[in-house]
């Protein structure tokens, strides 16, 4: 069974305002490159959008958010928030520059002997999967990592089952891992800075992803593994008919497959201009991501 992500987004209010559309570019402020994978999001009307792999945007909303504010992000730089209406000079061709963030890399000795690998988050023994989520929208499927037991841990690896004949498996996708955020229990801050894009094979099935040259302690809350889909041009787009609807739907990159048994649920979901929320809907709500930890003693 396939899910079929809808998002609607609720903009802004006003029965006659009228739309702007502001596009352009986010850039480094010490470069001035272009920033693929960049987000500009309007939380306040649940509206985002994301740069495509050239750095270009393209955002419409209702002129009466001008006294609104834009957020944007990409990881590795300082967000930044920016009023609607101080672009205005220009909609059409507007350049955003953000900061980048210099990381000190804390040196984290790891002490004890290894005495074994264990697997978590949610793994089945499976050749094509089960379902899975297609979307044409930017967003993030990310697993929590219950690693509580194991107090003396790195992460090796993360893992993500890619569904067989549905949609582009070989799209490239950004990895994410993140720590767990003390106040809501969501996915919170990044525990790795570096841009981590690969890609599956066409036929799909696991894909794994090497992280132990990070050295990265497992921390004693647990962590998120989290797939997002990133914009990698017109080709991993593909249309899909939806028979309940009658039509044709768009929707981008592959689909990554869910559990059919596996509980309980253990598997949270953002989109772009909304906060992560945990999926609870349905008879596959997991998806198959799995991290391993290197344990000591």
């Amino acid at each position: 069974m396939l899910r079929f992500v809808t998002l609607i987004l609720l903009i802004c209010h006003g029965a006659v305002a009228q739309q702007i559309e502001i596009s352009g570019f986010i850039r480094d402020s010490k470069t001035n490159k272009v920033i693929p994978f960049a987000t500009v999001e309007l939380m306040k009307e649940k509206l985002g959008v994301a740069t495509d792999y050239q750095g270009k945007f393209q955002l419409q909303l209702q002129s009466d958010c001008l006294n609104d504010t834009l957020i944007i992000s990409s990881l590795g730089y300082k967000t930044a928030h920016i009023e609607v209406k101080s672009l205005k000079s220009n909609f059409s061709n507007v350049s955003i520059l953000l900061d980048p963030v210099v990381y000190s890399l804390k040196e984290v000795e790891i002490i004890g002997i290894p005495i074994g690998r264990y697997r978590l988050g949610n793994y089945e023994d499976t050749k094509k999967g089960y379902g899975g989520w297609l979307t044409g929208l930017k967003s993030q499927i990310a697993v929590f990592m219950d690693c509580k037991k194991y107090k003396n841990s790195k992460i090796v690896n993360a893992s993500f089952f890619i569904a067989k004949n549905t949609g582009k498996p070989e799209t490239p996708f950004r990895v994410r891992v993140y720590n767990v955020d003390s106040k809501s229990g969501n996915p919170g801050d990044d525990l790795i800075h570096d841009n981590i894009i690969v890609h599956g094979k066409r036929k799909g099935g696991w894909l794994t992803v090497d992280l132990s040259k990070y050295n990265l302690k497992a921390p004693s809350s647990g962590y998120f593994i989290a797939m997002e889909w990133i914009d990698s041009g017109e080709q991993y787009y593909y249309q899909t008919y939806i028979n309940p609807l009658g039509k044709y739907v768009t929707n981008y990159g592959q689909s990554v497959s869910n559990s059919k048994t596996i509980k309980p649920n253990n598997t949270w979901l953002k989109f772009l201009g909304h906060d992560w929320i945990i999926h609870s809907e349905g008879e596959y709500h997991n998806s198959l991501i799995i991290s391993e930890i290197e344990v000591l003693n």
